[in-house]
């Protein structure tokens, strides 16, 4: 009787330990690029420029005092554009929320927007831990599009 329970004991000895050895750390794992890392935040508008219709290479700040409390949220879930206190109109910028990818070859935020459902591609110009400026062709109507700069800080 003993023999056998040493016997079954071994066996399920040598069960556990291939068990054991065949489960593996994956050593595949992704690094996170640092401009993911650096844009996983909450960030602040600090200002919108466009063009000057009549000097085109100086800027014209379209940035509201309403926005000075608006933030947008970058996390692994997706993004949240979200109105602060002082409500401002979504003329200037689109408050929004939904999904977003860092497309490192061309250095820019794809954005899929569900709320307005709205594909954006903000090309970023600046991005370190503390401020982070974009450029978008916004064309709420296709015969005036306007490239707008935006600046925010976190």
């Amino acid at each position: 009787m003993k023999k056998q329970n040493l016997v079954k004991l071994m066996a399920l000895a040598v069960i556990c330990s291939s068990i054991l050895l065949a489960c593996k750390k994956d050593d595949n794992v992704v690094p996170v690029p640092d401009q993911v890392k650096k844009l996983m935040n909450d960030w602040k508008i600090t200002d919108i420029t466009t063009p000057k219709k009549t000097n085109p290479t100086a800027d014209s700040s379209i940035y509201k005092t309403c926005m000075n409390d608006d933030v947008i949220k970058f996390t692994s879930a997706g993004f949240d554009f979200q109105d602060g206190t002082n409500k401002c109109d979504s003329v200037a910028y689109p408050y929004s929320k939904g999904i977003w990818a860092y497309d490192l070859a061309k250095d820019s935020i794809q954005l899929g927007a569900t709320a307005p459902k709205k594909y954006m591609s903000w090309k970023v110009t600046k991005l370190n831990d503390s401020v982070m400026q974009i450029k978008y062709i916004d064309s709420i109507s296709p015969a005036n599009k306007v490239t707008k700069t935006v600046s925010f800080k976190h």
